[in-house]
């Protein structure tokens, strides 16, 4: 009996060593690496989900043991985005400390404004050495698109409206396809956030995208985008013309400050003054707010708007009313 307790003494002792022995080891080289990795950290991502990263990448030894450490002793996380490098000698703690000092080598900072299009989203991308502008439009027309995005030839690009304007860490010389994927999840992340709220199906997105990128090229005050958005709609629904300069400007393909009749009369499935209904597709990259006034417009019968050359706009449900306000601040 002495025996078998001594026995199972000697066993559980061993265990004990041996478990102690795989946790300093892996504490102290968590990496799977001959000399070095180098990975990236985007905007949102965090401690658990980096270690998952890598350890899909076959990068970490033991993620159990990793994640029971950081729980168990309450490290400090302050995660940063950029790019970092692991090596086969760094330890743990050397590996949270570097997380929350942040990368010595970090991605460049890229903002995309609200209302850029495709043309200047990449020449944004090229001044920043990101990638060409020339590439990124051909990785745009190259790109497998979602299924909620349907091809359509009277489209300049398909992916219009999709590529979500933020600010991101992208590496210099990226590949086109992985940048548009990054700026595609972002768009689908920020739009499921009203979708489920409101119910909308994928085969409703053109519309509401498209109606929301002509919202932000035309108002530039929050305040506004929901009384825009019910003028473009109630428009609609009486089979008016929308007749937004932004969707001219769009088929120009270059911006003027003042639009004539021959601009008006241009011959293009983006030019509102022409057409009945929507464009193809959206003219710009919406922000959230002008997706949000799409998707919960105010409730108005208003049916104009015009500028009041201040920022703000002047709204109307009556013909003659927008014309005489018109006159006075545009002087036609």
């Amino acid at each position: 009996m002495k025996k078998k307790i001594l026995l199972v003494v000697a066993i559980l002792s061993i265990s004990i060593v041996i478990g102690y022995i795989k946790i300093r080891n892996t504490l102290e080289k968590p990496f799977n690496v001959n000399n070095k990795y180098v990975f990236n950290i985007q905007k949102g991502e965090n401690f658990n989900k980096v270690i998952s990263k890598l350890s899909k990448d076959g990068i970490v030894k033991n993620t159990t043991i990793i994640k029971g450490y950081v729980k168990f002793t309450k490290s400090n996380l302050n995660i940063k985005v950029g790019k970092y490098e692991v090596n086969k000698d760094m330890s743990l703690q050397q590996f949270i400390n570097m997380l929350n000092k942040g990368s010595l080598s970090h991605l460049v900072k890229v903002t995309i404004p609200e209302g850029y299009n495709i043309d200047q989203i990449g020449k944004v991308l090229e001044e920043n050495k990101v990638i060409t502008k020339d590439d990124f439009i051909k990785s745009c027309k190259q790109y497998k698109l979602p299924g909620y995005i349907k091809q359509n030839s009277n489209r300049k690009y398909d992916l219009e409206g999709y590529i979500f304007p933020d600010t991101y860490g992208f590496e210099e010389n990226m590949k086109g396809e992985k940048i548009i994927t990054i700026m595609v999840n972002r768009f689908e992340k920020v739009f499921s956030e009203f979708k489920n709220i409101n119910n909308i199906k994928d085969d409703e997105m053109n519309k509401i995208v498209t109606l929301a990128s002509i919202v932000e090229k035309e108002i530039k005050s929050d305040g506004e985008r929901g009384k825009a958005a019910s003028v473009f709609y109630n428009r609609l629904n009486k089979n008016m013309k929308l007749q937004s300069c932004a969707t001219v400007l769009y088929a120009l393909g270059y911006h003027k400050d003042k639009l004539y009749n021959k601009d008006l009369n241009v011959s293009s499935p983006y030019n509102t003054y022409k057409i009945s209904g929507l464009t193809p597709g959206p003219i710009c990259s919406p922000g959230k707010n002008s997706l949000k006034a799409a998707m919960n417009p105010d409730k108005t019968n208003f049916l104009y708007f015009v500028s009041k050359n201040d920022g703000t706009h002047f709204f109307t449900s009556d013909y003659n009313e927008f014309l005489k306000v018109k006159k006075v601040t545009q002087g036609f």
